[in-house]
């Protein structure tokens, strides 16, 4: 019997079918490997011990009985701390909400309706604003292929995770790149949906106009499960209801070949990838093409303009100190020496952000995502670099989505399209690289068959770090 925590989604709700294993011993193999690993990994912040095991035992007895199951009945699954989850605080990566307890967001709603068995919340930088899982709280999250370096951020918990077997499910927020990014740097794959298919309905919104929910996962089609259960729209949040109804397990079906592929090495400027990410994406463009893709060499539309509304204030600082305020009023004051150095600075110009400086960055990024849309009516799908491989776990970065590792990533925040990061093989260190794929606004079942179909013809799932194998 292969070990539970090696197995996908998808593999271990087909051993539930056959009572060849139980959620139970899925779970509890998975809670002790989480008590063994998790102190030289950082990966959970919180491991719900109880609450996963009675999950388990409710998912066991469904597989027992005849009839239809949830989705994702005993699944094993873990949610970013951005995300609010009731019986635990949510702390958002940071000390000032280290004793913050909200009701269940709408994802944790859904994922427990599916039947997933929760296992507990995944470590974040704080508030979500560094490539690099570092914060206050505790030890940093680190990277299972070398664990002197950054698993990346901010889902950069839940993806070392997923990497490492202790759990085949994250949910994450992606608004720069947080999804895409730490899964890229640990060899995994991550969906960034269309903008609000998985809707955002909590408390704590600090990018309601970037920010998107996707998964990470080992496999293409354990994220088009996720989708599956969490997609669809919410009356909460109207931006959720501006899609069709998906069938996400479709991307079994249909071809991809004469797609329409744009591929572009730079986004048009004037800035040289490094040799392994050039050569990965050569083989990426021949994987297409073996797939009856038809490849066009085109940049799509940038942003030329700055991310600051004003000599250092960056253009969402208000949403985040807007969204600390709204849940402890006079927030600059009560926690100010509770924030990271890296936090403190954006949290204190969010105090002098005003309206209409920032209603003017609404405008551009609206204008700026139909110009993307525009773009894509001559092509199917865009294929780019992604980052380059995890770097040594320094001091975060001072914030820059144009440049460094979001640049390739945070355009499509902006323009709201779905993006995946694909795994596509490993540098001459050993280490994970990707590229990504972006879609056409609202196709995100398009974009995963096209990435299971790259899977198929690169498998990566049984791809492990020696960590996970300790």
């Amino acid at each position: 019997m292969t070990a539970f925590w090696r197995l996908s989604a998808a593999e271990l709700l087909a051993g539930y079918g056959r009572r060849a294993f139980s959620p139970v011993e899925v779970t509890r193999e998975q809670l002790e490997r989480i008590e063994r690993m998790n102190g030289r990994l950082g990966a959970y912040l919180v491991v719900d011990h109880e609450g996963a095991m009675a999950s388990a035992r409710i998912a066991e007895a469904a597989w027992m009985q005849a009839g239809d199951k949830p989705l994702l009945c005993g699944v094993p699954a873990h949610v970013k701390d951005t995300i609010e989850m009731a019986g635990f605080p949510t702390t958002y990566g940071s000390l000032a909400f280290r004793e913050n307890v909200q009701p269940d967001a709408e994802i944790v709603v859904r994922l427990r309706t599916a039947g997933a068995v929760i296992l507990g919340k995944t470590n974040t930088p704080e508030f979500a604003l560094s490539p690099r899982t570092e914060n206050r709280l505790g030890p940093p999250a680190v990277n299972p292929w070398d664990l002197l370096r950054t698993c990346g951020g901010s889902t950069g918990g839940g993806a070392a995770a997923v990497a490492a077997g202790l759990g085949p499910l994250c949910i994450g927020s992606d608004s720069a790149g947080s999804v895409r990014l730490p899964a890229a740097y640990q060899g995994i794959f991550a969906l960034k949906p269309s903008f609000q298919r998985i809707p955002a309905v909590q408390r704590w919104r600090a990018s309601p106009g970037r920010s998107h929910n996707g998964p990470i996962t080992r496999t293409v089609g354990d994220t088009a499960l996720m989708m599956q259960a969490l997609a669809g729209p919410h009356r909460d949040d109207p931006d959720s209801a501006r899609y069709p109804a998906a069938d996400y397990l479709s991307i079994v079906d249909g071809s991809v070949n004469g797609a329409r592929v744009a591929v572009s090495h730079t986004f048009g400027r004037d800035v040289a990838l490094e040799p392994d990410q050039a050569q990965m994406l050569e083989r990426a463009i021949a994987t297409m093409r073996d797939l009856g893709c038809s490849i066009v060499e085109a940049d799509p539309p940038m942003r030329e303009d700055s991310d600051e509304i004003a000599p250092g204030v960056w253009a969402y600082s208000g949403d985040h100190y807007a969204a600390a305020e709204d849940l402890i009023p006079n927030f600059w004051a009560k926690h100010a020496d509770d924030l990271t150095s890296y936090a403190r600075p954006i949290y204190a110009a969010g105090q002098s952000a005003l309206a209409w400086q920032a209603r003017q960055r609404v405008r551009r990024d609206r204008a700026y995502a139909a110009r993307m849309r525009a773009w894509f009516e001559d092509y199917d799908y865009l294929l780019s670099p992604c980052c380059p491989a995890a770097p040594i776990g320094d001091a975060p970065e001072v914030r820059d989505d144009r440049k460094g590792q979001f640049s390739f990533l945070a355009p499509f925040n902006h323009a709201y399209n779905p993006a995946a990061s694909i795994p596509i093989g490993l540098n001459a260190a050993g280490l994970p690289l990707s590229v990504q794929v972006v879609g056409r606004l609202g196709d995100d079942v398009g974009t995963l068959r096209l990435a299971s179909r790259m899977e198929a013809a690169n498998p990566w799932a049984d791809r492990w770090p020696s960590f996970a194998l300790t």
